[in-house]
């Protein structure tokens, strides 16, 4: 009797090792206690991977008609057992997929086609060794491999299984930290941020932002619930683990949401100093499993290398974990890290440009810099920034808002638009845009970039309050209030939302309820000039002239450090008291100084008490902005400073 060819019996998944021969099983290098009869299970599972494997083919496998057991809680328990071993769940399964009533499906991908368990050889056999014979298996063998790569989806069409046809949005659940150490949880987050970056310089892709992923970090939801808020069609669910003393194991999948599949998966060993490395290869593989549209110059850029060193990745990385928290402390921490990230490598485009989004709207006063070094700095970093890499879309976010605080209009609006080119899914290059374009009186545009902000970035509270500015701008109050209300749902101490929130009810003429939104901004984030000026508009609308004048006092005792007052905040006060002589000084001041926001002149509602004056239409035409009478176009005023 010929000998037995015994095939491969070492079955791997994910960071999992099952040597069938020894019946052991482990993780990551390390063997786990696993009982007999769960054990049994996991191997009747991994010999048909991706099969549904019927209750009562374990029934008669484990439990013979001889035993004497409650068979249905025997399986249930065994089951139980064996999820827990391998960190599964039933409602949100990545291992072990539950058929109600019929049996279980082991769904993640082992060992890429599965091979033949064992295959006899038996030589007496003269008649299948004549030629027509050798041809059937061979024919036999040959379907075997393709049904089991789905070649042209022939798997899928005998079992009846439906392709899940072309991807166009997917979005990066957050990472999950299995490393035991907290202190990694900044990796795990960073992880998250770059393979979102990656993925989202796709334009045939829709991506949501890291910031509304990361809402749904600790949170207990079913796949199909989360996809459902992010409005995508396959998810990546990555993890990362240690692998050995100084190794990670980084696990990644992908799945379609609607049909539950694993499309693809895969473990990569890697020293932690070269995770930055590997995740633009991962990106290409997800790319490619998705069957994505991809440009040549999107597979050159995702090609490119941006490596630093470890020590700045290390830093630009809890730099990040810091700025996505959006505290002023933590950003005044994202500052100091992203700083740190430039200290350890000067060519790190990254952290410049990070530096310059943190800064350029309104973030250098949380980071304990006067406004105009801050203009100044904030256009070194973004053009720093493009010198080293001028495919960085967040550079170009930074500058364009530069040139538009500048008057620079055409050259914010080219930036803004080559942003969108290079990151079609970057929320804040669209807010930002959308609040340029409201300020050109291109509200029609303006709403329609807002609304491609709000699909991109869901569940982000800034992105919420951004997007709601063009509304208001607009004269659609509702909406814009509708905005508000949904950014404080999702973070209830958001100052800034507060204080937007009270400019709509000045409005809708709600003084009352502006004048107690405006306290709870100045009571979560301090008294700030800008609330103080806003709250004395509020009481000069109400009718509350000395509240208002009060107010003022406090704000002419606020001069900077060449000894100016708050123009911006002054003018506004004023403006609700109908005083408009002081609101007009304060505001020809700004323009001879070139501060205080005067691009938002013809779009701010605070401002629409001196519309009328002709000094109004004088200083909106000084500063190039479009004529109220006018059609609004993006205009030129000036050359783009060098």
């Amino acid at each position: 009797m010929a000998p037995q060819v015994q095939a491969s019996r070492v079955m791997q998944f994910g960071a999992f090792e099952v040597d069938l021969r020894t019946g052991t099983l482990r993780k990551s290098g390390a063997r786990i206690k696993l009982q007999e009869q769960p054990f049994q299970v996991l191997t009747m599972l991994l010999d048909k991977p991706g099969d549904m494997i019927t209750r009562e083919e374990l029934r008669q496998k484990l439990w013979p008609a001889d035993t004497f057991v409650d068979f249905d809680n025997g399986l249930n328990t065994a089951i139980k057992k064996l999820r827990d071993t391998l960190g599964d769940s039933a409602d949100s399964p990545r291992f072990i997929e539950t058929l109600p009533k019929r049996g279980y499906r082991f769904i993640y991908p082992v060992n890429g086609a599965r091979a033949p368990a064992a295959v006899q050889v038996h030589s007496p056999m003269s008649r299948w060794q004549q030629p027509w014979a050798t041809g059937l298996v061979a024919l036999t063998v040959l379907l075997a491999i393709a049904v089991a790569a789905n070649l042209g989806g022939l798997r899928d069409r005998i079992t009846g299984r439906v392709g899940v046809g072309p991807i166009s949005s997917v979005a990066v659940l957050p990472c999950k930290n299995l490393t035991g150490d907290p202190e990694q949880e900044f990796l795990a987050d960073g992880l998250t941020d770059v393979l979102t970056t990656h993925l989202a310089q796709v334009k045939s892709l829709t991506v949501p932002s890291v910031t509304s992923s990361m809402y749904f970090k600790g949170e207990h939801k079913k796949l199909s619930e989360i996809a459902r808020e992010l409005r995508v069609q396959a998810m990546v669910e990555p993890s990362v683990q240690r692998s050995g003393k100084d190794r990670l194991l980084v696990n990644l999948q992908l799945i379609h949401v609607s049909t539950d599949r694993h499309l693809w998966a895969k473990s990569y060993e890697v020293d932690p100093k070269n995770v930055q490395a590997l995740l633009p290869v991962a990106a290409r593989e997800i790319l490619e499993a998705m069957n994505a549209q991809v440009t040549s110059e999107e597979k050159s850029r995702l090609s490119s290398s941006r490596e630093t060193t470890p020590e700045a990745y290390e830093a630009y990385m809890r730099g990040s974990y810091h700025a996505r928290k959006g505290t002023d402390a933590d950003r005044a921490k994202a500052h100091e890290y992203f700083e740190k990230a430039i200290e350890k490598d000067p060519n790190f485009a990254l952290a410049y440009a990070s530096l310059a989004v943190l800064r350029a709207h309104g973030g250098f006063f949380r980071a304990g810099t006067g406004p105009l070094d801050a203009h100044t700095q904030t256009r070194e970093w973004a053009k720093k920034a493009l010198e080293l890499d001028d495919t960085l879309a967040e550079a170009h976010t930074a500058l364009a808002w530069i040139e538009m605080d500048d008057w620079n209009w055409m050259g914010a609006e080219q930036e803004f638009r080559r942003a969108i080119e290079l990151n079609p899914n970057l929320p804040v290059a669209r807010t930002w845009y959308a609040q340029f374009l409201s300020c050109m009186r291109r509200f029609e545009e303006s709403l329609a970039q807002a609304e491609i902000a709000r699909r991109l970035d869901p569940v982000s509270p800034d992105t919420s309050l951004h997007s709601a500015e063009p509304y208001l701008n607009a004269g659609r109050v509702d909406e814009a209030i509708e905005s508000y209300r949904k950014a404080l749902e999702l973070e209830p101490n958001y100052h800034v939302a507060h204080h937007n929130l009270a400019r709509a009810y000045i409005e809708k003429g709600m003084y009352q309820q502006a004048i107690e939104e405006l306290e709870k901004a100045m009571a979560l984030g301090g008294r700030n000039s800008l609330s103080l000026g806003v709250l004395a508009h509020a009481y000069g609308k109400a009718g509350r002239r000395e509240e208002a004048l009060k107010l003022i006092g406090e704000l002419l005792q606020r001069p900077n450090r060449e000894h100016v007052p708050p123009l911006r905040p002054l003018a506004i006060a004023y403006s609700g008291l109908g005083d408009k002589d002081k609101a007009f000084a304060c505001l020809e001041t700004a323009y001879q100084r070139r501060t205080g926001a005067l691009f938002e002149l013809n779009s701010q509602p605070l401002y629409t008490p001196l519309r009328s004056d002709p000094r109004f239409q004088d200083l909106a035409r000084r500063i190039g902005l479009p004529q109220e009478s006018a059609p609004p176009v993006a205009g030129a005023p000036k050359e783009r400073s060098k």
